[in-house]
This record gives C-alpha cells, sequence and structure tokens, in this order.
C-alpha cells in the first residue's frame, strides 16, 4: 500500500464528506506528505541545518510522530521538538504534537483544517474557494493563489493515484468567489512545512517522487530548482 493509499484510508476512519476527506488529504500531502517530512533531515550545510543544530537540535526528531500539518503542543503520543519561526522568520525550539496513529493525526489537523466557511466551500466542489476560506482562517500566509496551485496540483497526482471521483475541480461546480462566511482566526503555529514544494506537473507521482519534493522543499530548493 502506497503512503496516499494509508492515508486516505485513515482519513476514511473520520467520517467526513467525500468532499473533505479528499481536502484533508490534498492538503496533508503538501503539508509533509501526511506527517512523513518529519523523517528528512535537513540539507547540509543549509540554513535550515544551521538553525536547527542551534537549537541543539538534528531535525528529525518529528520521524514516526503522524503530525499531518506541524500541529504545535502536545498529542496523545506526547511531543517532540523542532525549529520553527517566529513571525518575523527568527528561528526557535517549538514543541509538536505526536500522535499514536495517522488516524489521530489527521483528526487534529481536520480539526483545524475543516472550519465552517472551508466546508461550505467544499460542499458546493470548490477547492479554489476552500483555499481562500483556509486563508482567511490564518492557516497560511503564502500567497493564497500560489497555495491553491500547489493543492490543485496534489489533487489531480491524487486523483490519479488514488481514483476518487473529481468532486472538488469540475468547473460546472467551482464558484468564481470564496462564499462569504465569518470565522474566527485559528492560525497554525509553524510555518516549517508549507505547500510550495509541490511539483510543477499536474502528472500522477509516485511516492518516492513525492518524498523526493518533500526533501527539496527541506533543502530549501522547492520545485526541486
Amino acid at each position: 500500500m502506497t503512503a496516499a493509499q494509508d492515508a486516505f484510508k485513515a482519513a476514511l476512519k473520520l467520517g467526513l464528506s467525500p468532499e473533505a476527506t479528499q481536502y484533508l488529504v490534498t492538503v496533508s500531502m503538501g503539508e509533509g506528505v501526511w506527517g512523513q517530512g518529519w523523517s528528512r533531515l535537513p540539507a547540509k550545510g543549509s540554513l535550515i541545518e544551521q538553525q536547527t543544530q542551534a537549537l541543539g537540535l538534528k531535525g528529525d526528531e518529528g520521524a514516526g510522530s503522524n503530525n499531518w500539518g506541524a500541529v504545535q503542543g502536545t498529542g496523545n503520543a506526547g511531543s517532540f521538538p523542532h525549529l520553527d519561526h517566529h513571525a518575523d522568520d527568527s528561528p526557535y525550539k517549538g514543541t509538536f504534537k505526536r500522535y499514536l496513529t495517522s488516524s489521530d493525526g489527521a483528526a487534529d489537523m481536520a480539526r483545524i483544517l475543516l472550519k465552517p466557511n472551508v466546508l461550505l466551500a467544499l460542499s458546493m466542489g470548490n477547492l479554489h474557494g476552500a483555499v481562500l476560506a483556509q486563508h482567511d482562517n490564518g492557516y497560511f500566509e503564502l500567497n493564497p493563489e500560489t497555495y491553491y496551485k500547489a493543492v490543485a496540483r496534489n489533487y489531480q497526482s491524487l486523483t490519479a493515484s488514488l481514483g476518487w471521483p473529481n468532486l472538488l475541480m469540475a468547473p460546472q461546480n467551482i464558484p468564481v468567489e470564496a462564499p462569504e462566511v465569518p470565522a474566527r482566526p485559528l492560525p497554525l503555529s509553524s510555518g516549517f512545512l508549507s505547500s510550495d514544494w509541490g511539483p510543477e506537473s499536474s502528472t500522477e507521482l509516485s511516492e518516492s517522487e513525492v518524498i523526493e519534493h518533500a526533501e527539496n522543499y527541506l533543502k530549501e530548493t522547492p520545485n526541486g530548482s
């Protein structure tokens, strides 16, 4: 079973709508390959390696944590330390959740990600609107159109590899704007893992290619550039 299949299986256990399940798996692919990105050491000589070592860390302390979205705090299996950055980009040692199972990590990610305005956009099959709502909620600071392009690429890749129905990118189901639903900002604390490492290609990716692109992000070379 591939990493994508394992992640989809874990997400299905949550009992979400098909649209919400697909979105959770897609966004979490970009936020660190469903927790697998934590096992990657920073590139030798990189700024991330320097900052990590200055904090007395190696960089792979989160391996096996089942943390799907760089969620900070203490989970049902404890926690682990990892490099994080303040809003001014200064580094500090963050504390991130460790979970007993992948489904536990997926459930906490869903709690943070799937706010009412995001769910409303998803119920209309509006992937773009869901990303805009996610941005409005303070989940990420990256330009929302850049984030959307990465999410769309990953959604197309997962649609090809998992064979799930295209529920979120059918043109007739995509309103121009995101639904305007008030939501209290609940930012994700970490900027360590984000979707800007995603591949440019919309074709199906192998599991090794997904890991490679995650590694490119950790090497500070998004898209392998």
